[in-house]
């Protein structure tokens, strides 16, 4: 789980070509040529009839033979594939679109089922090389009592975690089928909405409530080579969430149909169609299950059309979707939300606790102890200085957002006047009254983000254009633009 709290300003840089491939393959070739000097080592040790070391040498070779010729196959494919898509730029620029066969068509596959194949391979390489690496150095290393040498099976405890998700991946699969999301417009225009309908590979029945979520991402790759680290950034999300009482159509026998609908901002850029790092527009739709739960992730292609009739910030236009949703009161008891809302005799009053995100807490905390521990291994093991001064730094700014995810509350007071808005952080305590002429509007911004999922800041903007934060870090987009409406509606507008 990563956290950002805020924009990062490198631009994305483009990675494949030619110069990709040729490093993939020459990546490849010592573990495939690595593997093969092990399953000839081991076929003859076999054929002398030492079965133990021979079985052994096999079961090594085979496992540096896979991943050695598996990149060597990946990297190939993946190169034709590159230039595949780079004669399709050339060829529709104005009509990215175009460039994939699944948005040309707007049919767009899920991408979960393929994760599961990614955890198969991770399970394999970190569970087969560590097993055989426990097995050939830990009874050494015990029996002279080099107890550090037990951190060695943290790799194929990995390797067993990962090859966990590839049978619940592959038992969630069997039990949805294949999903598809079919868009009514191609591509969804920025300004615009998106519509569409998901179609589910066998019948749905919702236990609980179905979350949809659609994200603007950027992807952007730091550093290179070895050193090299992939984060996304959001940009922007919206998300509903579905009764687990809704009436979802069936598109045809034993198939379940999921409509969509989002209003997109036309302040966003537009998508990227390579994989890699870029803009990236993701559909999730997502449900609590007894068993595997439902989970489908889809590539959207977002363009600005030339003529497409801009409606994402016309209230005129009504969200289909709407009966189905759950109300905003259903889904504040569902999230167990402690955010309180209450009329008082100097007007409404929205209370915002403290520690009110538990696991966002909890985590950070564990995050914190964690990295301060390792600062205090650098210190004892005599690092060099500048190490444990650039961990430091980030250990504060780690400790700052742990105060505030435990300690920081926030009590907002509006009515026709205007607004009183008091934020406590442990023992400081900051005030803050506007006139109600003073304000301009309430609106939610895309605050720290946990992996896919955004946090929103409430917001109070001025007249004279400054932003202002009312409460940080609400975890429902549903609730947070209901909090917005609520306030808007105590100024008496």
């Amino acid at each position: 789980m990563e956290f950002s709290f805020g924009d990062n300003p490198n631009p994305p840089k483009k990675v494949g070509g030619v110069g990709a491939t040729i490093f993939l393959i020459l990546f490849s070739l010592p573990f495939a040529g690595f593997g093969i000097f092990a399953l000839v080592g081991g076929v003859k040790k076999l054929s002398a009839g030492d079965t133990k070391n021979g079985f052994g040498l096999c079961a090594f070779g085979f496992v540096f033979a896979l991943i050695g010729f598996g990149l060597m196959f990946a990297a190939i494919w993946g190169g034709k594939k590159v230039r595949q898509a780079e004669a399709l730029k050339q060829r529709y620029t104005d009509q990215l679109w175009l460039v994939r066969p699944d948005w040309a068509a707007g049919k767009i596959k899920s991408t979960a089922d393929a994760q599961r194949w990614v955890y198969l391979v991770i399970g394999l390489a970190f569970g087969g090389l560590g097993t055989m690496f426990t097995c050939a150095m830990l009874p050494k290393e015990l029996a002279n009592h080099n107890y550090p040498a037990l951190l060695i099976l943290l790799f194929p405890t990995i390797g067993a975690a990962f090859l966990i998700g590839f049978v619940r991946a592959r038992l969630a699969h069997q039990r949805y089928g294949d999903c598809y999301f079919e868009l009514a417009q191609i591509p969804a225009p920025l300004g615009g909405t998106l519509d569409g309908m998901i179609q589910t590979g066998t019948r749905l029945q919702l236990e609980h409530g179905l979350h949809l979520r659609l994200t603007c991402l950027r992807r952007y790759t730091t550093n290179s080579g070895k050193d090299s680290h992939t984060e996304e950034q959001i940009l922007w999300q919206d998300e509903k969430v579905y009764r687990p009482q809704a009436s979802l159509p069936e598109t045809e026998p034993g198939h379940t149909g999921i409509p969509v609908f989002f209003k997109i901002p036309a302040d966003q850029p537009e998508a990227t169609p390579d994989p890699g790092d870029g803009i990236h527009w993701r559909l999730e739709a997502k449900a609590k299950m007894s068993g595997p739960g439902f989970s489908a992730v889809f590539e959207i292609p977002v363009f600005r059309v030339a003529g497409a009739v801009a409606s994402a910030n016309d209230d005129a236009v009504t969200d289909p979707t709407a009966a189905l949703q759950e109300s905003v009161e259903e889904l504040r008891r569902d999230e167990n939300s402690r955010i309180t809302v209450t009329d008082g005799p100097e007007g409404r009053e929205f209370y915002f606790p403290a520690a009110r995100n538990l696991g966002m807490a909890v985590f950070l905390t564990i995050f914190f102890i964690i990295w301060t521990g390792v600062i205090w291994l650098m210190t004892v093991k005599k690092a060099p200085l500048l190490f444990p001064i650039v961990f430091s730094l980030f250990d504060i700014f780690i400790l700052f957002g742990l105060i505030n995810a435990w300690f920081k509350s926030s009590r907002v007071t509006i009515n026709r006047d205007g607004l009183r808005a008091v934020t406590q952080v442990a023992m400081l305590r900051f005030i803050r009254t506007d006139d109600a002429a003073d304000v301009e509007r309430f609106t939610t911004k895309v605050g720290m983000t946990s992996n896919n999922k955004a946090y929103h800041d409430l917001q109070l903007i001025t007249r004279a254009g400054k932003k202002v934060t009312l409460a940080s870090s609400l975890a429902s987009k549903p609730e947070a633009d209901w909090l917005v409406l609520e306030m808007t509606k105590a100024l008496g507008r």
